[in-house]
C-alpha cells in the first residue's frame, strides 16, 4: 500500500485484512462503538459477505506483542437515488475506528487516503457515510447532505383528520411474506425517493432475521405492518410501553396513512417513536399536530463528491443557468473551475479557467448536492463565496421539491 519502503521501518503497518483477522476486527468494533458484544458467528459471515464487495484496510502495530490491529476501516458499494431518480452507485465507508491507545498519530487520514485512492481508481462519483461523530468528516471532504426528524407520538391525540376504512388495508406479515414482500416494496420506494438508499440483496438476511444482538432484554425482535403499497417495521420497549419504529416505507399516500393508522392504534402503548423525513405530511394528517413532538433533528448522510463532472451531470437540477463554480479542495484532487451549464434540467460541466461566480469548498457542495441543505443557508453561514445574483441562480438550479432521506443507517 502506501507504506514507506525506505529508511525507518514505520511498525504501524497499512495493510489488506487476514481471512483470519476478522474475529479481531469485529472486537474491535464493538469496544470502538461501544457495543455490549461483538457480532455473534453467523452474523459476522453474513457482514463478510457484504463486506467483500468493497474493501477493508487495517491498522496493525508490528512493534507490539501479537501485531495487534489498531485501527480499522471499511467500504461497500452503496445505491443512493440523486434528484431526478438515477441511482449512483457511492462508496459507503463504514466501521472506521481508531483505537484509543494509538490516537493522534494520523492513522485515520492514512486509512482514508488508501480508500480514496481506490474510490478514485474504481470510479465512484461520490462516497458516503452515516457518521457516529459530526466533526471527524469534513476534513475529509464529507458534509451532511440530510437530516432526519426524531418524532414522538402520543396515540390517545392523534386523531386523523381523514375517516378510518371499514377494513384496514394493514396486516401483519409472517417471515415468508416478509421475506417476499419488504425487500421489492423498499427498492420500489428507494428507486422513487430523493436520497434513499437502495439496499442491496446481501443486506436483507440480516435485516429480516433481527439478529439478537440488535435488541436489548426489555426490548421485543420486530413486527411488521404488511401493506400493498408499503409497509413498516416496530419493535416495544416493554421498559415504558413505547413502539420504536425501526422501519417504514410507501410509495403511495395512502399506504403512508393506513400504515401510521395502525401504528398509533396499538394495544397499550403509550407513545410511538419514529425518524422520519423533515418534510413528511403525519403532522398535517392529525387534527391535533401537537400529538406528534420533534425531539430532535439529526444528520441522517453524509456525501463527498469524488468525481465533480459525473456527479453534477448524473442529477437534474430545477432551474436552467450558466455558472463557473472555483472549487477548493484540502484533501484530495477535485480542486478547480468547473462550468456548470444546465439546459432542460440536464447538467453539462467542463473545466474551464474562466472567471468564477461562485466559490465553494467540496465539503459544502457535497452537502448542498441532494438538497437537503440549501444554498441559501450555506451562503448565509458564509460557505459559498458569490454576489446575490450568482447566489440566486445556484439556489434555483439546486432546489428540489422532496428534501433527501437515506431510510438506511450503515
Amino acid at each position: 500500500m502506501n507504506n514507506q519502503s525506505s529508511g525507518p521501518v514505520d511498525p504501524l503497518s497499512l495493510e489488506r485484512p487476514r481471512g483470519t483477522d476478522w474475529p479481531e476486527i469485529l472486537a474491535i468494533d464493538a469496544r470502538a462503538f461501544a457495543l455490549p458484544k461483538p457480532l455473534p458467528a453467523d452474523e459476522m459471515i453474513e457482514f463478510r459477505n457484504r463486506a467483500g464487495e468493497g474493501d477493508t484496510v487495517v491498522v496493525r502495530d508490528t512493534a507490539s506483542e501479537g501485531q495487534p490491529i489498531v485501527a480499522v476501516s471499511l467500504y461497500f458499494p452503496v445505491p443512493v437515488t440523486v434528484p431526478g431518480g438515477a441511482a449512483a452507485t457511492t462508496a459507503g465507508l463504514s466501521w472506521v475506528s481508531v483505537s484509543a491507545t494509538h490516537r493522534r498519530r494520523g492513522l485515520l487520514r492514512r486509512m482514508i487516503t488508501e480508500q480514496y485512492r481506490t474510490w478514485r481508481e474504481r470510479d465512484f462519483p461520490l462516497a458516503t457515510l452515516t457518521a457516529s461523530e459530526g466533526g471527524i468528516y469534513e476534513r475529509f471532504g464529507f458534509g451532511p447532505a440530510m437530516f432526519a426528524h426524531r418524532i414522538r407520538v402520543e396515540p390517545a391525540a392523534a386523531q386523523f383528520r381523514t375517516p378510518a376504512p371499514a377494513d384496514s388495508r394493514v396486516r401483519y406479515g409472517s417471515t415468508e411474506q416478509v421475506v417476499r414482500h419488504v425487500p421489492a416494496v423498499h427498492r420500489a420506494w428507494a428507486a422513487g425517493r430523493n436520497g434513499a438508499i437502495t439496499r442491496p440483496d446481501t443486506w436483507w438476511p440480516s435485516i429480516i432475521a433481527d439478529r439478537n444482538f440488535r435488541r436489548n432484554s426489555q426490548t421485543s425482535g420486530l413486527h411488521y405492518l404488511l401493506h400493498a403499497d408499503g409497509y413498516a417495521a416496530y419493535r416495544i420497549d416493554a421498559r415504558d410501553k413505547t413502539a420504536i419504529v425501526e422501519d417504514l416505507v410507501y410509495t403511495t399516500p395512502q399506504a403512508h396513512t393506513d400504515l401510521w393508522r395502525v401504528l398509533t392504534s396499538l394495544d397499550l402503548v403509550s407513545a410511538v417513536t419514529a425518524s422520519i423525513p423533515v418534510d413528511d405530511p403525519l403532522p398535517h394528517k392529525l387534527v391535533n399536530a401537537r400529538a406528534l413532538e420533534v425531539q430532535g433533528r439529526a444528520d441522517q448522510l453524509w456525501v463527498s463528491i469524488l468525481d465533480v463532472v459525473a456527479a453534477l451531470e448524473l442529477r437534474t437540477y430545477a432551474a436552467d443557468g450558466d455558472l463557473v463554480l472555483d472549487v477548493t479542495d484540502g484533501f484530495g484532487d477535485r480542486a478547480g473551475r468547473y462550468r456548470l451549464t444546465v439546459a432542460g434540467g440536464r447538467a453539462t460541466v467542463t473545466r474551464t479557467d474562466d472567471d468564477a461566480q461562485i466559490g465553494i469548498d467540496i465539503a459544502t457542495l457535497s452537502s448542498i448536492y441532494l438538497g437537503g441543505i440549501s444554498v441559501r443557508e450555506m451562503t448565509a453561514a458564509d460557505r459559498i463565496d458569490a454576489d446575490s445574483a450568482a447566489a440566486s441562480t445556484l439556489a434555483s438550479m439546486f432546489a428540489v421539491d422532496e428534501a433527501p432521506f437515506a431510510g438506511t443507517f450503515f
